[in-house]
């Protein structure tokens, strides 16, 4: 039997696994794109730097299924990582339409989705990112948060947080101010016109070129 390794979570390991995550999943789907249809696509979800954000929080939930389950069978860690992962997903996409009235991935038309969330095949690259994780990253990555919890400083936690925090308010309001211009609503004040100058068309489609909104859909 394994024995278990004393791995532990606070603010500061989920912030380096969320920012980690987050710009390893922008370069896995490059990737990932460029090997399914030749080009290189852009899935940040944030209007500064490469984050994908779903990846962030599936980091932050796949170390911790992790350490709940470091030492089950190979099978449990599978199901347990394609399940956490697919959950991850399937609300970021539900959330993303629900405020935006947008979707950056849809799956309809793939094998076993579920409302175009999520499925079959994602479900099973979770499970096996997951368990990839678990088996050959996850002993490294508890040394490396413990290493981090020493040497990184509050300052610097800090001024993390309060990046990534601006970054996603200023992308949300970015996005929603993009929704509101393609339907025809003015600015209302000088915020929405400073998102209209700094966050035209042209920036809009070119970080978020796989954003599909509902009207899209519909036509």
């Amino acid at each position: 039997m394994k024995k278990r390794l004393k791995g532990n979570i606070d603010y500061r390991a989920v912030l380096a696994l969320f920012v980690a995550g987050s710009v390893a999943g922008f370069i896995f789907e490059g990737i990932y794109a460029i090997i399914k249809r030749g080009a290189w696509e852009n899935h940040s979800a944030t209007v500064w730097g490469p984050f994908c954000v779903v990846y962030g929080i599936g980091a932050v939930a796949i170390y911790l299924v992790s350490l709940l389950l470091y030492n089950k069978s190979m099978v449990e860690q599978f199901l347990m990582f394609a399940a956490a992962g697919s959950t991850v997903e399937y609300f970021c996409s539900w959330l993303q339409e629900t405020v935006f009235g947008s979707a950056s991935w849809n799956y309809t038309g793939r094998f076993l989705n579920i409302r175009g969330r999520v499925c079959l095949e994602m479900t099973m690259i979770w499970g096996v990112l997951g368990l990839g994780f678990a088996r050959l990253v996850f002993p490294y990555a508890v040394k490396l948060l413990s290493f981090a919890r020493m040497h990184i400083s509050s300052f610097a936690v800090i001024a993390i947080t309060i990046f990534m925090a601006a970054n996603l308010i200023v992308s949300a309001a970015a996005v929603l101010r993009w929704r509101d211009r393609r339907n025809g609503v003015p600015p209302r004040n000088k915020i929405e016109s400073y998102l209209d100058s700094r966050y035209g068309e042209e920036v809009m489609e070119k970080v978020y070129g796989n954003m599909v909104f509902a009207d899209e859909e519909a036509a």
